[in-house]
């Protein structure tokens, strides 16, 4: 009986024995997944932190490139509104001039812009009522060939006129000249409104 005692007892020793280590064992393993799991999660975080911060960042980038153009927009719109509103007057001064230095601007420009043949001189019908004595005569002189004759047909223009020969029709008009010139002088009003180039 002694002999088989030391036999179970040898047994359960071992068993024991067996049964800690794989108690040892699986707490290793659990505590292996454990520290495993943990950086898994930390990396994660980390991960999941990193893209909200680039994503933070992106959109705070295209938020502000978005004003940044907003702004650009603005800003030319008002210069361009403002040249605008440069040329609207400058035809403005040049319609409400006095008679005498209304018709003599008239008059420089027809002479310049005039063709060495016959034609006609087409006002509106205020400037037509307003023409001082003389007009056509003195213009007349002062062409280097051709000639002009105010006609009876009138336009619709704030100021300047038309010159027509045969049915070909050369707009003079206060606003036809300055839009004209426009892209020219742009530049120049631009440089005064705003010490640049850009309109």
């Amino acid at each position: 009986m002694a002999g088989l005692d030391k036999i179970l007892d040898s047994i359960k020793a071992e068993s024991d024995e067996a049964v800690a280590k794989r108690i040892d064992d699986a707490k290793a393993q659990a505590e292996a997944m454990r520290k495993e799991a943990e950086a898994s999660v930390k990396d994660e975080c980390a991960q999941i932190e990193e893209n909200g911060k680039r994503s933070a960042d992106d959109a705070i980038s295209r938020a502000e490139s978005a004003a940044a153009l907003l702004k650009r927009k603005t800003i030319l719109a008002e210069k361009q509104a403002l040249i605008a509103e440069v040329f609207d007057e400058a035809e403005q001064k040049l319609a409400s001039l006095p008679d005498d230095k209304y018709f003599d601007t008239i008059m420089k420009i027809a002479v310049k812009n005039a063709l060495p043949e016959e034609g006609s001189i087409i006002f509106s019908a205020a400037d037509r009522k307003r023409l001082p004595t003389g007009f056509e005569a003195d213009l007349n002189k002062k062409l280097s060939g051709g000639k002009l004759k105010v006609s009876d047909d009138t336009i619709d223009a704030a100021g300047g006129f038309v010159l027509s020969y045969g049915g070909i029709e050369q707009n003079c008009t206060f606003k036809a000249l300055i839009d004209a010139e426009r892209e020219k002088l742009t530049d120049g009003v631009s440089k005064v409104l705003f010490g640049g180039t850009e309109a």
